[in-house]
């Protein structure tokens, strides 16, 4: 807990590797170790602590009965909340003090960000580039080029000069469904050549959605090794020495010193 707290990252992993750890121990307020790093405004690690810690209690409630949602939410900790949204925390779930939801404290508390953050991901509740089935087309490129052409054939008109002049170069946020957003979405996906060549999903048909429970990394890894170990390797053996079969083969073609293979399949010195 006070490792989560201070954001002692190092610690915190190696503690994942720790067999007698209970990581929903919480202290005399109630507070758990997500719950410490979650106010604090740890991103690196709450994902940590929902990546590497089986059996971590996302809806633990302290004294108050406020969970680890609502407490970042109520301190504006805007990634920590999505992070704990795409983990599969309950945004519906509410205190038994106020009846208030993590959406309802966030705008009661003045977390502007936090509540932008909250209905940006209700809008998209899905990472659809982490799946196989994803297209890296731009449904949107056809029209916007259309709309593009016909802006160009009509001259402006002289209000529209005079704004382009007098309006001051502030470069605009990147707008949602845009050229950002669309560069942002194909270069994270599966299907982005950056992406294949350094890592490889375990589960493509299940990308992170919103309020779905994903697996740490330690459940993921238990079925893969098992049939990793249940697939027959074929091939040469890794203690075989690389081109000892080759000149195996060309020594014993028919020389004065080859071998001959018996019937029962052992091959026998020659005598000549």
């Amino acid at each position: 807990m006070v490792a989560c707290y201070h954001g002692f990252q190092s610690v915190v992993a190696l503690l994942s590797h720790c067999p007698f750890l209970d990581v929903n121990q919480q202290d005399k307020g109630g507070d758990t170790a997500l719950m410490l790093a979650a106010q604090a405004g740890h991103v690196p690690l709450v994902s940590l602590l929902l990546n590497y810690y089986v059996g971590l209690d996302l809806e633990r409630r302290d004294q108050r009965g406020l969970t680890a949602l609502m407490k970042a939410a109520m301190r504006n900790r805007c990634e920590c909340v999505a992070t704990l949204l795409m983990a599969g925390a309950d945004l519906t779930a509410v205190d038994p003090v106020r009846g208030k939801t993590a959406l309802e404290w966030a705008v009661l508390t003045d977390s502007f960000d936090t509540v932008w953050r909250i209905r940006q991901l209700l809008r998209r509740p899905q990472v659809e580039q982490l799946s196989q089935h994803y297209k890296p087309e731009w449904p949107a490129l056809s029209g916007l080029v259309a709309q593009a052409q016909a802006q160009a054939q009509v001259a402006p008109s002289l209000l529209e000069r005079l704004q382009a002049t007098l309006s001051l170069p502030f470069a605009p946020s990147p707008q949602e469904g845009g050229v950002l957003d669309h560069l942002v979405t194909a270069t994270t996906s599966l299907a982005s050549p950056f992406v294949t060549t350094a890592c490889h999903t375990l589960c493509p048909d299940h990308p992170p959605s919103l309020g779905i429970r994903s697996k740490s990394v330690p459940e993921l890894l238990v079925p893969a090794e098992a049939q990793s170990c249940r697939t027959p390797k074929s091939g040469p053996s890794s203690l075989a020495i690389p081109g000892a079969q080759d000149r195996e083969e060309e020594t014993g073609g028919g020389g004065q010193n080859g071998t001959e293979v018996g019937e029962d399949g052992i091959g026998q010195a020659g005598n000549r």
